[in-house]
């Protein structure tokens, strides 16, 4: 889009502070882009906020909705702090009575995107015939999205029982640890009302138009990218939102000073920090053992103890009597509120026992702070708490996995191990690493650069596809089919043709660039006046092969069969595909000859680390037993990986097994011709010739050196660049003229 044109953008956050904040952070943002933004909260939520910056001020307006009153929910409470968390589904049933003041408020504020938490699942069916796009913000981590699986796992029968939780999930696709104890489920299902979480998260992903997450690659880049398989949507990470130290000015930390004091007198990384959050509800017992614990462990400390939700009150003093005075002369006791990033940033403070939840753990590693982990035993935080001592940037305190209890022995010893102990050595020197990542102020603004970019850039324009007969019902992609079902598939994608026509008609729209698929699209972009691009993904070696018009279409025609890859007439302005004049000149200059009219190719378009399989890139030896699709021989010699070749035998996978063998960057495995039928000692053979025996060198050297192309981000981007170019310049003609 022209970026001079300004969105309007409403927030609609879950009624926490934990996701408060991020969502303003996310405003604010937007708002410095010049955006229009709509934050949308309840009255109590709102004023919690800090204020805003004189110069954005005029571009986030508060917008606040009273919150219904609910039986069960006490007068006058609208945040997850209020209340004990058997009390949060009275919360949800009054949050989503705020479905009718925003529906009303959304239909006269012509906003162009909501960005919404994980809580509304009834907003799809707002935004929808309003035509407003959705964007799902999760504040957890990939980690903790990847375990709940996709909308399928969410919405269906897997996983109703508390142990089903507890073991990692057969969709994760790479080394975890990351599963949840009996004692956290338990625990979180009594947040849960009528319409669960699940429930509501699932409704969310397959109704927004995308998902963004409070990660990043460099912290998650296997999660990140398994949560685009399960959503088979985009998910945009916003990056990790790390926050900045208070001004002076900030009138909140009027406490710092003696704090501060108090911090100076210690030694360097002597003290460590608690705070378990501001929802966290301990039974006396466990409070007990803790504070022992802290007791026992003989190192100085400050705790910041809040009041917890109980009943319809808050209960003040929670912390058991004779505590404090018996650690006065190393530890300080803050109630209510504490200065937390300040405190962590003080060269005092060395580690921090942590409820787990995830914008503390990143105000944490945004400093390097080693980890104590003590899972405040709901939400995300049990995954969090796996996730960190799994990377080794803290050490989980034990405790039983049915019940959630433990002793203050276990308690001290890992708050002694983190600290002080030659065995957390390695924990605090990778906690201290994590600075580079959880403080990098450059990468965040990168992430929410991207991020805005998305949103200013793309509308997603959603048809339901048709039901055919054949085709099973929610199928929508040939990864959900059996290949003999492909052809129902293809049928049901011919139906798109009226609503993608109406949509032309009311759209404006120059260009459409388009797949093989839709050969009826000719007509109609010539009747409106559309300029075409056929964009085939294949390589130009294998499009040759396939021939001119004339040979693909013969004397009928009619609809090319399944082989036939090009469009009625090849009846487009322009071609592109996915190729380069570096890899293949001698098959792009014959394919314009053959299809007489321009061939731009749009370059290799290599994947970034942040979207392809990290695991080519590790691989010891240096070779991949693929396929023959195009997009994984291009992963593959990104980085120069030698491969064995093991055609899938459809599209255009058998002509890449000639190519790649032709060109000695792979070995194809050797396979009966009318069947396809091989043996076991020719796979073998095959495989120990590419990764090892010296008749593959030559082989393994050629694929080596495929990365000056494969991995030449500087050839992608020109050949985009040229490609951008053609299209923005290109005088139309041809097509409008014939028909």
């Amino acid at each position: 889009m022209d970026r001079t044109k300004k969105l309007h953008i409403a927030m609609f956050p879950w009624l926490a502070y934990g996701h408060t904040m991020p969502f303003l952070e996310v405003s604010k943002f937007l708002a410095q882009k010049g955006h229009r933004i709509s934050y949308i909260s309840t009255p109590k939520n709102i004023s919690r906020l800090p204020k805003l910056p004189p110069l954005l001020s005029s571009n986030i307006t508060f917008v606040e909705f009273s919150l219904p009153q609910v039986d069960g929910l006490p007068p006058g409470v609208e945040s997850t702090a209020e209340v004990p968390i058997e009390n949060v589904p009275y919360l949800k049933n009054a949050y989503d009575k705020l479905q009718g003041p925003l529906t009303e408020f959304l239909k006269n504020s012509n906003v162009n995107w909501l960005i919404h938490d994980f809580e509304p699942y009834w907003l799809p069916g707002v935004a929808a015939p309003l035509g407003i796009n959705l964007v799902l913000f999760c504040l957890f981590n990939a980690t903790a999205l990847a375990f709940m699986g996709p909308p399928s796992a969410l919405l269906g029968e897997f996983r109703k029982r508390p142990e089903e939780f507890t073991v990692v999930p057969e969709w994760i696709d790479y080394p975890c640890n990351v599963a949840l104890k009996h004692h956290e489920i338990v625990n979180h299902i009594k947040c849960m009302d009528d319409v669960s979480d699940f429930q509501r998260m699932g409704q969310l992903i397959q109704g927004s138009q995308f998902v963004t997450t409070r990660a990043c690659f460099e912290f998650e880049p296997d999660e990140i990218k398994l949560l685009i398989k399960l959503y088979q949507k985009p998910v945009v990470p916003v990056g990790l939102l790390p926050p900045s130290l208070p001004s002076n000015e900030d009138k909140r930390d009027d406490k710092w000073e003696a704090t501060k004091s108090w911090l100076d007198s210690k030694g360097e990384k002597s003290v460590f920090y608690i705070a378990l959050g501001s929802e966290v509800s301990l039974s006396e017992e466990s409070m007990r053992q803790l504070a022992f614990g802290i007791e026992k462990s003989n190192l100085p400390f400050i705790w910041a103890v809040r009041k917890r939700p109980m009943g319809e009150g808050l209960i003040d003093n929670i912390i058991p009597p004779g505590f404090e005075e018996r650690v006065s002369n190393r530890g300080l006791v803050l109630r209510d509120w504490a200065p937390q990033l300040r405190i962590l940033a003080h060269s005092s403070v060395g580690g921090f026992l942590t409820h787990c939840g995830w914008s503390s753990i990143i105000e944490a590693l945004k400093f390097g702070r080693a980890l104590i982990v003590f899972s405040g035993a709901s939400a995300d935080q049990g995954l969090n708490a796996r996730l960190l001592h799994g990377r080794k940037v803290g050490i989980e305190i034990e405790r039983n996995e049915i019940d959630g209890s433990f002793t203050s022995d276990l308690v001290a010893k890992t708050i002694r191990q983190v600290l002080v102990e030659p065995e957390g050595e390695a924990i605090r020197a990778n906690a201290w690493a994590m600075k580079e990542i959880f403080d990098n102020e450059e990468l965040s603004n990168n992430y929410l650069d991207g991020f805005t970019r998305f949103i200013e850039d793309i509308s997603f324009v959603e048809f339901s596809l048709p039901q055919i007969q054949g085709l099973p019902a929610e199928a929508e992609s040939i990864s959900e089919l059996p290949i003999d079902q492909i052809p129902s598939l293809k049928k049901a994608y011919d139906k798109l043709q009226d609503p993608l026509t109406e949509f032309l008609k009311n759209s404006n729209v120059n260009w459409i660039i388009h797949g093989f698929a839709p050969y009826w699209l000719p007509r109609v972009a010539t009747l409106l006046g559309i300029n075409l691009v056929f964009f085939s993904t294949f390589n130009v070696t294998s499009f040759v092969s396939m021939g001119p018009p004339s040979a693909l279409l013969g004397d009928l025609q009619q609809r090319p069969e399944d082989f036939k890859a090009v469009p009625e007439n090849l009846c487009c302005q322009v071609v592109t595909m996915r190729t380069c004049f570096e890899f293949e000149p001698d098959e792009v200059k014959l394919l314009i000859k053959v299809f007489q009219k321009p061939v731009v190719p749009v370059g290799l378009l290599p994947p970034s680390l942040q979207c392809h399989k990290t695991r080519i890139k590790e691989m010891i030896n240096g070779c991949f037993l693929s396929h023959g699709g195009w997009s994984s021989i291009i992963g593959a010699l990104k980085f120069g990986r030698a491969l064995i070749v093991f055609s899938g035998a459809s599209a255009d996978q058998g002509l890449n097994a000639r190519l790649l063998h032709g060109r000695k960057v792979g070995l194809e495995i050797e396979r009966k011709e009318t069947n396809g039928s091989f043996t076991s000692d020719l796979v073998a053979e095959t495989i120990r010739q590419v990764m090892m025996e010296p008749k593959g060198e030559a082989i393994r050297a050629n694929a080596w050196a495929m990365r000056e192309i494969f991995d030449n981000e500087e050839l992608s981007n020109n050949c985009l660049d040229g490609f951008t170019r053609f299209i923005e310049e290109f005088a139309p003609s041809g097509c409008h003229s014939q028909v």
